[in-house]
């Protein structure tokens, strides 16, 4: 047997007895590995779900904070406080024939309570939007204390319409929401509304938007809702318009005029709010903001911020802010749905750290 001979039987050998260990009991043969895909049609951050042609994304945000509130009525106290909430949202989207076809949920993880709660949750398909969301754009300030204005800051579930592609960058939206407020001002059914019943008159929101996104300026927003409420004379209306500016390399604005009107006090306010931002550095930014609410029963509320985001990262952030508002003391009116406060004039002040992902 020569020495060709040799090898060629020895290779055999090994081959054979590599196949007869591989089989061996207990030796679990290697899995086949389906590698995450990055989705890019949708934006950063989404990936296929493996062995699907859906697009995921999921973000989420973790707060910590140390809290100053100044007592804000006759008989109150100054409160010093820790505070820490958390979200988590998923996005998903698949394209099809119909368009876009998105659902989005959101849970929120709130200290106040140490509870869990499910924030807005919908699914869209092309222009239709089914399930929860909020029926307008709220935020005005920057910082963590937001000039909202009452009934714009609602979330109910509903069906909404909205067209964005009409070409340079406008869009209309219309949509109708349930209103089921039970006693005014508290939403105690926003997953499962009642709308009618026997005996009673359908409680909707009927809710409309319009506007221009994504110019080199920025973008503004027009919405408007009228809010029936099957409790004696309680129906609301408000018109409302919003603008995210450009203004000059670093800096950045957001105005806001509100009109609201409430049937049940007979009373109506206009409220305008402006709050600049500017990017000092690429880890540091400032921003301050004022806003009033003109009643026609009650006295002048006020609002001002001022606060400093400073970035160890871009999604890891510090934010030091204070925070005044003036409510005309114990007869004079507010910021929410109605007049009547008891709210006096108090300072805040927060230090707070921010993760988002």
């Amino acid at each position: 047997m020569n020495m060709k001979t040799l090898l060629g039987t020895a290779a055999g050998l090994m081959v054979a007895s590599g196949a007869y260990a591989a089989d061996l009991p207990g030796e679990a043969a290697p899995a086949a590995v389906d590698y995450v895909k990055v989705c890019d049609a949708y934006g950063a951050g989404f990936f296929y779900i493996p062995g699907t042609e859906t697009c995921l994304q999921m973000s989420g945000r973790v707060r910590a904070r140390i809290a100053y509130s100044e007592a804000a009525t006759k008989t109150g106290a100054d409160s010093l406080s820790f505070k820490t909430d958390a979200r988590v949202g998923f996005d998903a989207r698949t394209a099809s024939d119909l368009g876009t076809v998105r659902s989005f949920f959101r849970i929120k993880l709130d200290s106040a309570d140490g509870t869990i709660t499910a924030d807005d949750a919908f699914i869209q398909v092309g222009y239709l939007t089914a399930g929860k969301f909020g029926n307008a754009y709220g935020d005005v300030f920057y910082g963590d204390t937001s000039a909202i204005y009452g009934a714009f800051d609602q979330s109910s579930t509903g069906a909404l319409v909205m067209v964005d592609k009409l070409g340079g960058g406008f869009y209309v939206g219309a949509g109708v929401m349930a209103s089921d407020t039970g006693s005014f001002g508290t939403d105690k059914t926003k997953w499962n509304p009642t709308v009618w019943s026997t005996g009673s008159s359908a409680e909707l929101m009927y809710i409309g938007r319009l506007g221009i996104a994504d110019q080199s300026w920025g973008k503004v927003d027009v919405s408007a809702f009228y809010q029936a409420i099957d409790t004696a004379d309680n129906d609301i209306w408000g018109v409302k318009a919003t603008a995210d500016l450009k203004l000059v390399d670093k800096l950045s604005a957001r105005l806001v005029g509100v009109y609201e009107d409430y049937d049940r006090y007979d009373d109506s306010y206009f409220g305008v709010a402006a709050a600049l931002k500017y990017k000092a550095t690429d880890s540091l930014a400032v921003y301050a903001g004022i806003g009033t609410a003109f009643w026609d029963k009650a006295d002048t509320a006020y609002k001002a911020q001022i606060g400093a985001d400073y970035s160890f990262t871009p999604d890891l952030v510090l934010t030091a802010e204070v925070n005044y508002t003036s409510d005309g003391g114990v007869s004079g009116a507010d910021f929410g749905n109605g007049t009547g406060s008891t709210f006096d004039d108090s300072f805040s002040g927060m230090l707070k750290l921010t993760r988002n992902w």
